[in-house]
């Protein structure tokens, strides 16, 4: 089949300023509201920070003339119950011992609790141990609300079997540990999963990354029986963390839509975008496109994550799409670069723009994501160390006042 004429699409780095206007986001929708202040807490996988950083970069680039302020308070080892297994090193650290402190100084408007993962202490279930981690929860709950926040409750990622097979241990062991885990655990945690999902029907918002990370799973592995996201059957990979994410976000509301451009093709009428300078000849098409910079897609993503979970098309939609087109392939050019070629019917359904990493907005998206990651790092640890705890072993913050100046130039360089 020939190949038509060239389709440029001219997104030039001077137009890729966000601007605020556009009916991408609809904040009347989301429920994190301009100038809030949330306070996330959760243990070691919160404290890895993947999911809050993604949750970040969708704020900034959804609502780029909003200001929010995400605290990562996550605490390696941390439960909602005090309790811990005969072999952990340390009495695991109980939330309850640095929530009220944390409330009283951050004043969130927000609070985003996940826990579960240490609270069944990688036993076989236990009624009693079940009863305590649901107290433990509705203890958050209470303080949370006491505080004047709204709480947003998180099913516990679940627990992985398959990548550390052979430490699990069989029901009857003499014990256990996060080390050589009960070989049923997941189901303890599917239990505790099904608990804190039951809660909307007492009007409480819960996101579930339980469910969504055990789906994406079973697709994946129909094909790679021994694919994991988490090496050691706990503590996921960013992939991982793009679920929780993609959970999280969509439990909050989150638009789906960054920016779409709609232009038909054989009068050069623009029908959605901001769109000028629209030139057509023969089969060739330029226009210019002012548009939004997407979440990034993390160059650490499996490359399966996306597709399966159909991340982008739930969160992160970014659409060309030009009608009218005569059929065949065409080159797409941003400037005078080739981005890709699509066929005249993939414009007209809507290319999503997410699967070109070489495009400059995809590129400014990756820049961003890694310069939140940086300021997160800086600024949680400085947050957990100036709340206090009694976990040892934890790497101790900078001084939140000298951490706050030093990420004042990472802030700049984000809102820029």
């Amino acid at each position: 089949m020939r190949r038509f004429a060239l389709l440029f699409l001219a997104i030039l780095g001077a137009l890729l300023a966000v601007h605020s206007t556009s009916a991408a986001a609809n904040p009347g929708s989301f429920l994190l509201h301009d100038g809030e202040r949330v306070l996330v807490v959760g243990d070691s996988i919160t404290y890895a920070g993947g999911y809050v950083q993604y949750l970040e970069a969708y704020l900034r680039t959804r609502f780029p003339n909003q200001r929010f302020e995400v605290i990562n308070l996550g605490l390696p080892s941390e439960t909602v119950t005090g309790l811990s297994e005969p072999d952990h090193p340390f009495p695991r650290p109980n939330v309850h011992e640095r929530l009220d402190r944390a409330l009283q100084r951050i004043k969130p408007h927000v609070v985003i609790a996940c826990y579960g993962m240490n609270d069944g202490i990688y036993y076989p279930f236990s009624e009693d141990r079940f009863a305590q981690y649901q107290q433990g929860m509705r203890d958050v709950i209470r303080k949370s609300r006491t505080a004047g926040a709204r709480i947003i409750l998180m099913t516990p990622p679940p627990f992985d079997p398959v990548p550390v097979k052979d430490k699990l241990l069989p029901e009857g062991a003499p014990k256990y540990s996060w080390v050589n885990p009960f070989v049923r655990y997941h189901e303890v945690l599917d239990r505790y999963s099904d608990w804190v999902l039951s809660l909307r029907k007492e009007g409480l918002i819960v996101a579930d990354p339980h469910r969504e990370t055990a789906e994406f799973l079973t697709r994946v592995r129909r094909r790679n029986p021994d694919f994991t996201l988490a090496g050691d059957g706990v503590h996921p990979a960013p992939g991982g963390h793009a679920l929780i994410a993609l959970a999280l976000l969509e439990a909050l509301g989150a638009p789906a839509l960054v920016d779409r451009a709609e232009v038909e093709a054989r009068t050069r009428q623009v029908i959605a975008g901001d769109v000028t300078d629209v030139i057509r000849s023969g089969d060739s098409l330029e226009l210019r496109w002012l548009t939004r910079v997407p979440m990034a897609a993390d160059p650490e993503w499996p490359a399966t994550l996306a597709p399966l979970s159909r991340f982008h098309e739930r969160l992160n939609r970014h659409l060309l799409r030009v009608r009218g087109l005569r059929e065949g392939r065409y080159r797409l050019y941003e400037g005078d670069r080739l981005v890709s070629v699509v066929t005249g019917a993939d414009l007209e359904r809507g290319v999503d723009l997410n699967q070109f990493p070489e495009l400059t907005t995809n590129r400014q998206a990756v820049e961003l994501l890694k310069l939140v990651r940086q300021r997160e790092r800086l600024l949680s640890s400085a947050w957990i160390t100036a709340v206090g705890h009694k976990r040892p072993q934890t790497p101790t913050g900078l001084p939140l006042p000298e951490a706050q100046q030093k990420a004042a130039p990472l802030e700049q360089r984000i809102h820029e």
